[in-house]
């Protein structure tokens, strides 16, 4: 789609002090040409810095409600900036750039940075990298350095805030140490501590957290509780089907946590779930609320064809798999019909062999160079 305005207009306007900046010319920062970006760039500096802050403040705000619109060129354009502020926005529009040319950056940034928000924000930017690479989409080189600098940053930094972060990036890691690192958060039931513990447990994809997740359901700190109930979405817990539901008879009013529990329904599935989206969708009269609910039926959809598909292949050996996948054919009408899609799981995973030989892990800052890495 072609855009209504060249980036020429839109610079003159952001530079025009004295005329608030059209709203409706922040849709032209999203997918800037390597031109646009060289020349948006060249007059950075020269934007004031309060509206350089509102800028990033209302790109991440639209990428927030709409995944088309991508600001990436733009963060990293004021992730130099020297305003610990814009770097934090900045940091935010990279979040899910899935780019191993920022984490030199980012790791930098995590390390050197004098701000504690700038240092948390690092933090927190590095968790999908720490994903990607327990999926193998990363070289294992890189994901060692990303744990490294996150355990670094969770024992020595002497923010509160830039340790918990480095924790709740970790939750997705498989490393040995992670998880006495979340019981030592867990039992010391200090809310922050207990906040980013939950996250980052229902970051690990491991159930042996279960019990402890499903204890601070009903907790009487709301944050505290709305992480618990985000984590058993994403562990899928069974367990926290019932009192889920009754948030969304009983506590309705409370917003956050009946779109939290929204979410967490949508991942879980079963029994009396549909029902209870439907009628709570009959109550609502929000725009925000009604398009967040009829996602989640739309994810309850997928999260139930997963099931059963999981189901079914159990129950599947090589004798008869062909009969029932011919009967599920005829009745089903296959698959693709019921929305799953193999092809999509299957891109998850890489099983490229990158033919290194690995390092000590305890030498690794001593043996690589960032820029040798990266």
């Amino acid at each position: 789609m072609q855009k209504e305005n060249t980036i020429t207009e839109v610079i003159q306007a952001l530079l025009d002090i004295e005329k608030p900046f059209p709203a409706s010319l922040l849709y032209a920062f999203s997918d800037l040409e390597p031109d646009e970006c060289t020349q948006f760039c060249g007059v950075w500096d020269q934007i004031p810095l309060q509206r350089r802050r509102a800028l990033l403040e209302d790109l991440s705000d639209i990428a927030d409600r709409d995944d088309l619109m991508l600001f990436e060129e733009v963060g990293r354009i004021a992730l130099d900036d020297s305003d610990p502020q814009v770097k934090v926005a900045a940091i935010d529009l990279l979040f899910l750039a899935e780019d191993t040319r920022l984490l030199p950056k980012f790791l930098s940034l995590l390390r050197d940075h004098a701000s504690d928000d700038v240092r948390a924000a690092a933090a927190n930017a590095l968790g999908p990298y720490v994903y990607m690479g327990e999926f193998e989409r990363i070289h294992s080189e890189q994901l060692k350095r990303v744990e490294n600098a996150l355990l670094k940053a969770y024992r020595e930094d002497a923010s509160e805030l830039v340790q918990r972060r480095a924790l709740e990036s970790l939750g997705y890691s498989s490393r040995e140490e992670v998880p006495d690192l979340l019981r030592a958060a867990y039992a010391s039931q200090e809310t922050g501590w207990l906040e980013s513990a939950l996250f980052a447990m229902g970051k690990s994809a491991d159930e042996h957290w279960k019990d402890l997740v499903l204890a601070h359901l009903k907790d009487e700190n709301l944050p505290v509780r709305l992480q618990a109930v985000h984590a058993a979405g994403e562990l899928a817990l069974e367990g926290a089907r019932a009192s889920l539901l009754r948030v969304l008879e009983r506590e309705f009013e409370l917003t956050d946590l009946r779109r939290e529990a929204v979410w967490a329904l949508s991942q879980i599935g079963g029994e009396g779930v549909e029902d209870a989206l439907e009628r709570l969708l009959e109550r609502l009269d929000d725009d925000e609320d009604i398009e967040l609910v009829e996602e989640a039926l739309d994810q309850l959809s997928f999260t139930e064809d997963k099931e059963f598909f999981s189901l079914l292949d159990l129950s599947l050996d090589d004798s008869d798999e062909e009969s029932i996948l011919g009967l599920a054919d005829e009745e089903e009408e296959g698959w693709e019909g019921r929305g799953y899609n193999p092809e999509e799981w299957n891109a998850y995973t890489s099983n490229e062999d990158y033919g290194l030989d690995l390092e000590e892990e305890d030498d690794l800052d001593d043996e690589f160079d960032e820029d040798d890495l990266f």
